[in-house]
């Protein structure tokens, strides 16, 4: 509450009046003469005043819903989906009504740790971490008094979650076996091609279902988009993910295939890997029917970790560097990306190695 009133500074001609709320100063002027230049003066103290006490008393539900929507509309809305699970999960049950100026550091470590009780992953603790950072970090930039947690760690026994890879004889089944058994017949599978590409690629799905026949120049691939879970076009899920590669003899192989196959059903589409209507393909969808062929075949690697299974399968032939390029992973240091310039052949060496090492694997 302002204890102080208005002056008049002569030497200015104007009222004046100083006041200070949590350490920061603030001065407000009127240039009216009189009473009423007094009187506007102190409203605007007051109203600043006024706005001050209100951030104190702000509750984490509020400061968690402006936080929220911030990133909807700077990153999109399937990281606000994510985001919006983990505050609804383990923030918003024990923080919900308390001032977001009174949270300790203790109170933003109980809720990692809860999630820890549950049997969470150590990523998913990971993430709620991040998360609670990144919203603290939002509470500074509007001048909010949050503390922000400098100290928060990951419970030692958080656990790690188990990661397949396809393993040389499920390679094999996935490049010889084309098929799925619907009412006791087999029946040809129309997305054999895109999960086989998957692994001659390293693409994320999303990735692959971005991709359309533009893309494709003189055998190199230039990722340019992406679609997310909720069948919105992207980026990609950082700046590493647009990038360009040369297709490998296996990989152009495959892709000669899958227009073989769409020209066989008569898919028209500007899509590389359409869906049967050739339409632009959903991520969920690819995901559905993969989870069907890999069940009926043993096959209990996950889309994304087709992913994991180029990068595993091809470490031992293919330089990192390299590697990372394919895939779209960033450097440790960024020297390459800001000195560094394309040599000519390199892309066409990466595709020669990777076909060295599927040589191997599928002979």
């Amino acid at each position: 509450m302002r204890m102080n009133e208005a002056k008049w500074i002569e030497s200015r001609r104007r009222w004046q009046i100083n006041v200070q709320q949590d350490g920061e100063r603030k001065t407000f002027t009127s240039s009216t003469e009189g009473r009423k230049g007094k009187i506007e003066a102190e409203k605007k103290a007051d109203k600043w005043l006024t706005s001050r006490m209100a951030t104190d008393k702000m509750r984490f539900e509020q400061l968690w819903k402006d936080f929220l929507q911030e990133k909807k509309d700077t990153t999109g809305s399937a990281n606000h989906k994510k985001l919006e699970q983990l505050g609804r999960l383990w923030l918003l049950p024990t923080l919900k009504h308390k001032r977001a100026a009174a949270i300790t550091e203790q109170e933003w470590q109980d809720c990692i740790n809860a999630a820890f009780k549950k049997g969470l992953s150590k990523r998913t603790c990971e993430s709620i971490r991040a998360v609670i950072t990144s919203c603290c970090r939002y509470a500074r930039k509007r001048k909010l008094p949050v503390e922000q947690p400098i100290d928060l760690t990951i419970p030692r026994n958080a656990p790690v979650g188990e990661k397949s890879i396809l393993q040389p004889d499920d390679l094999k089944k996935l490049f010889a076996v084309d098929y799925i058994t619907l009412y006791k017949k087999q029946t040809p599978c129309f997305f054999i091609h895109a999960w086989r590409f998957l692994v001659l690629t390293g693409l994320r799905r999303g990735e692959l279902c971005g991709l359309r026949h533009e893309d494709l120049q003189d055998g190199v691939i230039y990722l340019k988009r992406s679609v997310n879970s909720l069948g919105e076009e992207t980026r990609g899920k950082n700046e590493n993910a647009r990038r360009y590669f040369a297709l490998s003899k296996h990989a152009q192989n495959v892709l000669d295939e899958q227009a073989q196959m769409l020209k066989k059903r008569g898919v028209i589409s500007p899509w590389l890997f359409p869906d049967e209507e050739g339409r632009r393909l959903d991520p969920n969808h690819l995901f559905r029917k993969w989870l069907t062929y890999g069940s009926q075949h043993s096959i209990k690697c996950t889309l994304h970790e087709m992913r994991h299974t180029l990068i595993s399968v091809a470490k031992a032939d293919v330089p990192e560097q390299l590697l990372k390029r394919v895939v779209g992973h960033s450097k440790s240091m960024d020297t390459f990306g800001v000195y560094g310039h394309d040599v000519d052949g390199e892309i066409q060496r990466v595709a020669s190695l990777l076909d060295d090492t599927f040589d191997k694997l599928l002979s």
